[in-house]
């Protein structure tokens, strides 16, 4: 069974136990009941040795900085601030204490800007992978979490941040380019997020829905779309240079670019819906509508505005 319907799933036997508390189904769960002025938002991850990353080309830096970014992405997209973290790490005796030690470095860099404070976690061994599950806790002003099963018929949709870049570091870095120096790659291994951006945009226009990209631009959009009970289309001729450094439509790759900006993943880039007319700069663009449910939740259109499919829409966990 696929991630996302064993989710669905688990939401069914889960359904009559849950309070009025928005658990399962979102980026985190926002949790109403704990205070009176505000939500608590918990997001929970695990990352695994060669699953998520591979010791052979990331440093134990990268692969912590990756784990903190991973996680406070899903929190700040919801419009929220994350605040403690726990930690809990599987280490097999390859890792010692240096590397550890290396690992919580990358991690505390990637939450000084956030003032995240480390709270507590566990340890324990493991027989062959290096496994990592972080829990992190955010807070947000009473019923202000941007969710995404709130999105409306004629939202813009909307993205912020690199996207694409990611996958196209990741292919480099498979291939057994380890130039570390490329922006690609850096992207890959230490994720930029646009933190300031997002609160500035938040404040400024109604956002209506939002979810951070970790899965893939159209399958995280339809994510937004099936929760919404909407369809969203999203269209080719966006300004998809303004969020990829390397999108270029003079380039004879451009195509294989635009398959990794659409189905990548890992770029903890926002994509957001508002029925405000935001101007598109450098990290941000408009790139498609929502639409009344019409039998799909997502729809890609090209130049000439046919429909193209795709293979898959994004990274398939299991």
């Amino acid at each position: 069974m696929e991630e996302f319907k064993l989710i669905q799933k688990i939401k069914e036997l889960t359904q009559n136990n849950n309070t009025n508390n928005l658990n399962i189904g979102d980026d985190c769960a926002v949790i109403k009941d704990i205070s009176n002025d505000k939500d608590v938002l918990v997001t929970a991850d695990i990352l695994v040795e060669n699953i998520h990353f591979s010791l052979e080309y990331y440093s134990f830096y990268d692969v912590g900085y990756k784990s903190a970014q991973a996680n406070i992405s899903d929190i700040i997209c919801k419009g929220a601030n994350p605040k403690n973290v726990f930690i809990s790490l599987s280490i097999p005796k390859k890792i010692n204490d240096e590397n550890i030690l290396e690992w919580y470095k990358g991690f505390i860099d990637a939450c000084n800007p956030y003032n995240i404070e480390i709270s507590g976690g566990d340890t324990t061994s493991s027989n062959d992978y290096f496994f990592i599950s972080i829990t992190l806790i955010g807070a947000i002003e009473k019923n202000k979490a941007i969710l995404r099963s709130n999105a409306k018929e004629e939202d813009n949709v909307y993205v912020l941040g690199f996207v694409g870049e990611s996958d196209l570091g990741l292919r480099k870095l498979l291939s057994g380019d380890f130039n570390y120096d490329n922006e690609s790659i850096k992207t890959h291994l230490r994720p930029k997020l646009f933190y300031n951006k997002w609160q500035e945009i938040i404040k400024k226009y109604k956002i209506n829905s939002s979810i951070d990209i970790s899965d893939g631009l159209l399958q995280d959009a339809s994510h937004i779309a099936e929760e919404s009970k909407k369809s969203i289309e999203i269209y080719e001729n966006s300004n998809w240079g303004l969020v990829n450094r390397f999108f270029n439509v003079n380039n004879k790759n451009y195509k294989e670019i635009l398959k990794s900006i659409l189905t990548g993943g890992e770029d903890y880039a926002i994509i957001f819906t508002s029925n405000d007319e935001i101007p598109e700069e450098n990290n941000l663009i408009k790139i498609g509508k929502v639409k009344k449910y019409s039998n799909y939740f997502i729809k890609f259109s090209d130049i000439n505005n046919k429909e193209v499919h795709f293979d898959s829409l994004g990274f398939i966990h299991y």
